[in-house]
């Protein structure tokens, strides 16, 4: 089938496209690719944290399926075009379809977040020595008690998070929001820290207050 390019008029209107750029994973026909640029776009061969729209077509390798989860895990999220979407903007159909020309990090925390960084207490007479924590107020356990239970292990503790935090203490009403999909405010503190911060990748270590508080009793 060939493919009309759009007319000089087409151009004159914003497209989703429009200063944005688009990366192709797989298979993506010639003049697919065309009607693309032709919208105004920039087509990146290679997927990063910089690119505003992921095109995924035929034979996408599992390499590059992978990395863009990975880059939704740490709050980079492009949007994901099939061909059907492709096919709606095409005919005009945009408003579905407009992102942000400034990227932004936008880290959504998950229970996987915190399975993945959680720490481990196990072959360390003290794992928490020389760390700092971050210790949210919304813990069950009075504040005063966890403060004096880790300052007598000689453990800093604040309540805010900045560039010297290591470890960040989830309570347990957070960790059953995690659990159940929900968030609250702790959780979206987290996340705005980290989506203001310079970092590139979420790597903060997590330990739930309950099991901070079974170790400081030992």
């Amino acid at each position: 089938m060939q493919y009309e390019l759009f007319s000089d008029a087409d151009f004159q209107q914003e497209t989703p496209f429009s200063g944005r750029s688009v990366c192709l994973l797989g298979s993506i026909p010639k003049p697919t690719q065309q009607r693309i640029l032709a919208l105004g776009a920039e087509i990146k061969q290679g997927l990063s944290r910089n690119v505003h729209y992921v095109v995924v077509g035929k034979n996408a390798s599992a390499d590059s399926l992978e990395y863009l989860q990975q880059l939704a895990y740490n709050g980079y999220n492009p949007k994901v075009l099939s061909e059907s979407d492709l096919e709606d903007i095409f005919q005009g159909h945009y408003s579905l379809y407009v992102v942000p020309e400034q990227i932004k990090k936008d880290l959504h925390l998950t229970l996987q977040h915190y399975l993945d960084s959680r720490l481990s207490y196990e072959g360390s007479m003290n794992p928490l020595y020389m760390k700092e924590l971050y210790l949210p107020s919304d813990t069950e356990v009075s504040q005063t008690e966890l403060y004096q239970m880790l300052g007598n292990r000689g453990i800093y503790a604040n309540a805010y998070i900045d560039d010297t935090t290591d470890i960040l203490v989830i309570s347990n009403s957070s960790l059953r929001h995690l659990q159940e999909g929900q968030t609250d405010d702790t959780l979206r503190y987290i996340e705005q820290q980290y989506n203001q911060s310079r970092a590139q990748a979420f790597r903060f270590v997590m330990t739930s207050e309950s099991e901070l508080l079974v170790w400081l009793k030992q």
